[in-house]
């Protein structure tokens, strides 16, 4: 799991792992019957542990960014989440996309956000800095080392808020990016085990209490979507 990337997935005031992946995690081997002991890094240094064997699933994966890497299965999602761009609420030059060329942008790679951009010529005009998470991008705007930061809009809202930014948001039309359980290519097994506790808290409304809880029950994964248009590159860890 993530480390710093509230409300999904995070470490709370006492170092305890919490949020919304989280919760669901804790739920769906609580229905397998195991216990399970998260293990809190760096989002591209949890996707490489699952890639070397080193822990059994990674909660909250956002799938079509991670499907082409080869390395992962996937269940069906639970939720989606929608990626936007923020920049300081006072900027006087940025309002659409367009504004961004030539500036030094941080946060998600391969988001929807990265294929609009390169779909509409723009992504080469502009570069955007790989960071260890969403939480040091933010802390780059809040410093004013970069004029915008690519994030899910809940984690970068309960960011910006930690740093102390006025931030704007920047929509450009994400319908959502579903969310499941990442294990490694060939576990058929617990990817099923996965599926089947995941579909039984989705019938007896366990899992849709969850969501409401964190306020996702809007971008749930009853709404099924089309997988975006992956025309252009694909790099760098999903935060």
């Amino acid at each position: 799991m993530a480390r710093e990337h509230p409300p999904y997935q995070f470490l709370d005031g006492e170092g305890e792992p919490w949020g919304l992946d989280v919760e669901v995690a804790r739920l769906v081997f609580s229905r397998l019957g195991r216990e399970v002991a998260f293990v809190a890094g760096d989002w591209g240094d949890t996707l490489a542990g699952l890639r070397l064997g080193k822990m059994d699933c990674v909660t909250g994966v956002e799938i079509y960014r991670n499907h082409g890497r080869g390395n992962f299965s996937f269940t069906s999602p639970y939720y989606n989440r929608k990626a936007v761009i923020f920049v300081h609420q006072g900027d006087p030059d940025i309002f659409e996309a367009a504004d961004l060329v030539s500036k030094v942008v941080a946060g998600d790679r391969s988001s929807y956000v990265e294929q609009y951009l390169y779909l509409r010529g723009l992504l080469k005009s502009i570069r955007i800095v790989k960071t260890k998470g969403i939480d040091q991008s933010m802390q780059l705007l809040a410093e004013g080392r970069v004029v915008a930061v690519i994030a899910p809009m809940a984690v970068g809202l309960l960011l910006a808020e930690r740093h102390g930014v006025s931030v704007r948001i920047m929509d450009v039309g994400d319908p959502g990016s579903p969310v499941g359980f990442a294990v490694e290519k060939g576990d058929e097994d617990l990817r099923l085990r996965l599926e089947e506790a995941l579909e039984a808290l989705k019938r007896e409304g366990a899992l849709k209490s969850v969501l409401a809880r964190w306020g996702a029950l809007s971008s749930s994964s009853s709404r099924r979507l089309p997988a975006p248009c992956l025309a252009g590159p694909v790099s760098g860890p999903a935060d």
